[in-house]
C-alpha cells in the first residue's frame, strides 16, 4: 500500500498548522509534498544553517529528510489505525554531497506488516527524480490502536 495524496492532506489540516511530526520539524525547516511518481516528498531548501563545516549538507540534515520520508510515507500508508511510529533501524548511503539548494526526500514501502514497515529512501538534488544524492533503507514500528 502507498500513502496517498488525500491522507497527507487530511493529516496536515488535521495539525491545524502545526508541524506534522512535531517541533523539530520547523527547527529543520523541511515542508511535505506530492509528486506524481514518486508520490509524497520531503522538501527542505538547504542554506547555511544545514551545512557542515566544508560547504554542504551536515550528514544529520540528510539523515533526518531520509528517516523523516520513511516514516511518514508508513504512518500514512496505515492511517488512522496508528497510534504512533518509531524508527528501529535506518541504514544510509552518502553518494554525492548535497550542496545548498532544493533537496526532495522520496520513500517506497517494500513491506508493511501489522508492526513493522520497511522501506527504502532516496534523496535527490532538486526535484523527485533528481540526481540521486543519498539512499537509506529503513525500518519502524507501527504501534496501531486496534492491537
Amino acid at each position: 500500500m502507498r500513502p496517498t495524496r488525500e491522507r497527507l492532506e487530511a493529516a496536515l489540516a488535521a495539525t491545524a498548522g502545526r508541524p506534522l511530526t512535531g517541533p523539530f520539524e520547523s527547527l529543520v525547516g523541511y515542508r511535505y509534498g506530492w509528486d506524481e511518481d514518486a508520490g509524497l516528498t520531503v522538501e527542505l531548501d538547504l542554506e547555511e544553517r544545514h551545512l557542515s563545516q566544508f560547504g554542504v549538507a551536515h550528514g544529520g540534515v540528510t539523515l533526518v529528510l531520509l528517516d523523516t520520508v520513511g516514516g511518514v510515507a508508513a504512518a500514512l500508508a496505515v492511517g488512522e489505525t496508528l497510534a504512533r511510529i518509531a524508527t528501529i533501524s535506518l541504514a544510509a548511503n552518502f553518494i554525492r554531497p548535497a550542496e545548498p539548494g532544493r533537496v526532495v526526500a522520496t520513500a517506497r514501502i517494500d513491506h508493511l506488516g501489522k508492526s513493522v514497515a520497511h522501506l527504502v529512501m532516496h534523496l535527490h538534488e532538486g526535484e523527485a527524480g533528481g540526481p540521486l544524492l543519498a539512499s537509506a533503507i529503513g525500518a519502524y514500528r507501527l504501534f496501531r490502536r486496534d492491537g
